[in-house]
């Protein structure tokens, strides 16, 4: 059995402080994986992470999204649209997603009510599909590339403004919209109840759909969006188990692929205590029976891929872990 292991989160993703962040942890498992195992620096987005595997991207989710709701997806152009909280910070503006929100879809309802009516005459109709999962519909191509919103939850959101053709006409409607929904009275009434408010959308996943082919033959994954892809690939894509134990008697021996996000939120949102409990969880409930699993032959190979300007790929096999010779390797030293 060959196991694919996408981690998003477990390296630091502000390199000048990650040897900080990880003093002190100790993760004997994992220092031994990467030690033993052979290392790559792949450096990659979280989005580009979870699609590589798939030999596509997140270009044409919103349309696939489209298609499995009922809509035409076929006229017009399509972005997905969806909600987020934008803080300003000195001279950042930094970007939550729906993950630390509670959202209904009655106040979902209302906000797209609002921002159709006014935005009308330029062609847009929102759909908001389900409180976190809005859809854009465009009367003319969009005429812009967008980043992926995981590349953007946590980061400044100067640094990922629309390009293209279009991109400063996409700029001033999205600062339009934002200006809208921060006055809007339902805002008012989430801060006064102490929740964010919803003060702008993130527009991302136009464009053509790649052709996403399955990785592997059974795939893990908890992210809505990668199961779009592996439906539209033909795979079944289940919950990922909560333990090694879990996902061991779920593969039932076969390659499979396995995205764990227990890391992402800590690691995207810089809660560095959140991450190191996390990375100790992680330890004991998947690294050290996933360790003694390469031992016994339960699993023949393991490729481990993780995100971020250090980003990396780690292989290994059960004759890796004979090589005596070759120390463990704390995280704090891929810094």
């Amino acid at each position: 059995m060959k196991l694919t292991l996408l981690l998003p989160g477990l390296l630091w993703l502000d390199g000048h402080d990650g040897a900080d962040v990880c003093k002190g942890l100790q993760l004997p498992a994992l220092q031994r994986l990467l030690g033993q195992g052979e290392r790559a620096a792949k450096p990659a987005t979280l989005s580009e992470l979870l699609t590589a595997p798939w030999r596509g991207s997140a270009a044409g989710l919103a349309r696939l999204r489209a298609r499995a709701a009922g809509l035409p997806a076929e006229r017009g152009d399509w972005l997905l649209a969806d909600p987020v909280h934008v803080r300003v910070d000195r001279d950042r503006a930094l970007l939550a997603d729906i993950g630390v929100m509670s959202l209904s879809q009655a106040e979902a309802e209302t906000l797209a009510d609002a921002a159709n009516r006014h935005f009308a005459d330029d062609g847009w109709r929102i759909h908001p599909l389900e409180p976190g999962r809005w859809l854009l519909q465009l009367d003319a191509p969009a005429a812009a590339s967008f980043s992926p919103l995981p590349d953007v939850v946590g980061e400044d959101i100067n640094e990922h403004l629309p390009q293209g053709e279009r991109g400063l006409d996409w700029s001033r409607l999205l600062n339009e919209l934002q200006m809208l929904l921060y006055a809007h009275p339902l805002n008012d009434e989430r801060e006064a109840r102490g929740e964010l408010g919803v003060n702008s959308l993130w527009l991302w996943g136009g464009g053509v759909e790649p052709g996403w082919r399955a990785p592997a033959e059974q795939v893990f994954a908890d992210e809505d969006w990668l199961g779009w892809i592996a439906a539209e690939a033909g795979e079944p894509c289940l919950p990922a188990p909560y333990d090694f134990a879990g996902f061991i008697d779920q593969a039932g021996g076969r390659d499979s692929l396995l995205a764990l996000d227990a890391l992402q939120a800590a690691a995207q949102y810089r809660d560095a205590w959140g991450w190191r409990e996390t990375l100790q969880r992680l330890e004991r409930d998947w690294f050290a029976p996933l360790l003694q699993a390469l031992r016994q032959g339960r699993i023949d190979s393991l490729a481990l891929r993780a995100h971020g300007p250090g980003g990396l790929e780690l292989k290994v096999s059960r004759n890796d872990l004979w090589k005596f010779w070759k120390r463990p390797l704390p995280l704090s030293a891929l810094y």
